[in-house]
């Protein structure tokens, strides 16, 4: 009898320390294991007997790392578990032995990295299920009550700093991998702020939004790292992200004006974060620079006119300040090219191109909006302008203008500034034909008042044939026409 006891009790222990040792087949990178036994039952005491056995026998750096992801994986799920029974106060127990064993997974992977072993497999394993840990926590917060909120912050805020140190160590084998991970966990990211901000919940976009800024400081930091493989891959990306931050700055209009000016803080971090992206591939890949900065330039372009068709004109304004600073990198990237040694005809085609394009936009938006919103069209048409002349001129010496046109209306304004900031003698400005009277040079005068004023072109080499010659009428009193 007690032979057969002792027997029983050995297969029992052999039977939990297989079991404890194989992962879950449900198990995969996006969705969490089954809880099993969760810290409220009495028998949990020997789930975790047998897990202690089964990390015993599980040797090799590499091998514990992954054994400690999976029961980091249990621990939130049992959080969860608890948490839908109405039993929070359990939940803090996993939640504490989840974040000691996210912490050991993470040691165990540095200890193998540093002894020269790939820890790829593993470390994107960890990145890919923090990210689903960070949203199944956020589920659980909201349940839990203001007592018990402060485990699962914390929880969050480890999963997010694992989330990252993984991505870091994978960032080391597979950089590209990791960047594509990065995206896609900021992606996720801004679609739960949007989530947060149209239920109204201010505290939550915070939340979200500190870990976007976090998620993207690291992007960023890589795409400057490695710029012949990430530069592009990140420029590209960020200019989605940017498109995200628009709808999100909509979302969060009615929230208090700490929200909203937090957010137009990080849409402004994320676009000088783009260009200086973009500044870094110009040095080994100018072309491709090239297009992605026509492309993100205008989409803030479509910004400012879907604001003007809302009639917001301070929005358009803003968007139109956005534009501007790429407009401004656009006149360095033929510098940068050159500077590398590189054929620049490519880079000028694009560039002169995007930006014709973009002055065709901007002069439609100019005849669209009112008066004082005009100063800030023309700043930014003179920078987009300057830059196109300059591409447009190279490629004339080189003979390669093809179907670029040499000019764009633009208003007279905008021309002086051009040829003001190049250091170019200004043209006179266009007399009259010889009708049989009296020639008189037209003054400049002052804009029109209508919405839509006439746009002269900068090359146009007279002006059309009036009834009288144009002159300029005091504002004391309306006197006879200037001799």
């Amino acid at each position: 009898m007690g032979k057969k006891f002792y027997t029983s009790i050995s297969i029992f222990l052999l039977a939990g320390l297989v079991f404890s040792t194989i992962p879950s087949l449900a198990q995969t990178e996006s969705t969490l294991p089954s809880p099993g036994l969760t810290p409220d039952n009495p028998f949990y005491f020997l789930e975790r007997f047998f897990e202690g056995i089964g990390t015993f026998f599980t040797f090799g750096d590499v091998a514990k790392a992954k054994r400690y992801t999976k029961l980091a994986a249990e621990r939130v799920a049992e959080a969860k578990a608890v948490v839908d029974k109405n039993k929070p106060e359990v939940a803090e127990k996993a939640l504490k032995r989840y974040q000691e064993c996210l912490e050991k997974s993470l040691a165990k992977a540095e200890e193998a990295q540093a002894k020269g072993k790939s820890v790829a497999e593993v470390t994107e394993i960890v990145s890919q299920a923090t990210i689903k840990h960070l949203a199944v926590l956020e589920e659980v917060l909201e349940k839990v009550p203001e007592p018990a909120k402060s485990a699962v912050l914390q929880a969050r805020e480890v999963s997010k700093t694992g989330h990252v140190k993984a991505l870091e160590a994978l960032s080391k084998e597979k950089p590209e991998r990791a960047v594509k991970l990065n995206i896609q966990a900021i992606q996720n990211r801004l679609g739960k702020i949007k989530s947060e901000a149209r239920e109204g919940d201010e505290q939550g976009v915070e939340r979200v939004m500190a870990d976007f800024a976090v998620f993207q400081t690291l992007l960023e930091r890589k795409g400057k790292e490695n710029k012949m493989v990430l530069a592009n891959l990140v420029a590209e990306a960020m200019t989605n992200q940017i498109e995200d931050l628009d709808e999100i700055e909509d979302e969060v209009e009615n929230f208090s004006p700490q929200m909203t000016e937090r957010v137009k803080i990080i849409k402004t971090n994320a676009i000088n974060g783009q260009i200086d992206i973009l500044r870094s591939l110009a040095e080994v890949n100018p072309e491709k620079a090239a297009e992605i900065f026509g492309a993100a330039a205008e989409k803030r372009l479509n910004k400012a006119k879907q604001e003007v068709e809302d009639e917001d004109a301070e929005e358009t304004e803003e968007a139109i300040k956005e534009f501007e600073k790429y407009a401004a990198f656009g006149q360095e990237i033929s510098k940068i090219a050159q500077g590398i040694g590189k054929d620049t005809t490519t880079v000028e085609q694009l560039v002169a191109r995007a930006t014709t394009h973009h002055l065709e936009v901007l002069n439609d938006i100019y005849n669209k909006v009112p008066k004082p919103a005009k100063e800030a069209i023309q700043k930014a048409m003179t920078v987009s302008e300057t830059g196109r002349q300059q591409a447009v001129e190279a490629l004339k010496g080189k003979g390669a203008l093809e179907n670029i046109p040499e000019t764009v209306p633009v208003p007279w304004e905008v021309k002086e500034k051009v040829f003001e900031g190049r250091g170019i003698p200004k043209p006179g400005i266009p007399k009259k034909e010889k009708t049989g009277k009296p020639e008189v040079e037209t003054p400049k005068v002052e804009e029109s008042e209508t919405e839509n004023p006439e746009i002269e072109e900068i090359e146009k080499p007279e002006a059309q044939e009036v009834e009288k010659p144009e002159v300029e009428i005091p504002e004391i009193s309306p006197g006879p026409p200037a001799r």
